[in-house]
């Protein structure tokens, strides 16, 4: 992904995205940070805690982002979807077979139990998800 998104010239870099409504940049940023959600996610799951964030939570969390991430440039975001993601990975191909078992409260899904592994799905699919509107934006196939 960061290689793809390192091809990216300024004026792309500044296009809206559509089934966003955020630029290429802010887009690529909240995949970054949201690498780091995921990981605490991950975390609070596989110990029982749970997540108590909400749906309104983080679509609060994602529009101060959204004007937060509007500053930064493409050097700190690729630096910190090149971290982030190597660090969800890691964490990632580490779960074992009972902590991908291992079910908890999941606050964004109204509070129901929900298992490591559906999570980790989640988490993979938001960064694909994503990763694609930006890419539709910047070759023109929204």
């Amino acid at each position: 992904m960061v290689a793809f998104v390192r091809s990216y010239s300024e004026e792309q870099w500044l296009l809206t995205v559509p089934d966003e409504g955020w630029t290429v940049g802010v887009v690529l940023h909240h995949v970054a940070e949201g690498h780091e959600q995921g990981l605490r996610w991950l975390d609070s799951v596989v110990h029982g805690d749970g997540v108590t964030d909400t749906a309104e939570d983080i679509d609060r969390a994602n529009s101060a982002h959204a004007v937060r991430a509007e500053g930064v440039g493409p050097a700190a975001t690729f630096d910190l979807l090149e971290s982030n993601g190597a660090e969800l990975e890691t964490a990632l191909r580490a779960l074992s077979d009972e902590e991908l078992d291992r079910c908890a409260p999941f606050g964004p899904a109204g509070g129901r139990e929900l298992p490591t592994v559906d999570l980790a799905a989640v988490t993979a699919r938001h960064a694909r998800e994503h990763l694609a509107h930006a890419r539709g934006a910047v070759t023109g196939e929204v």
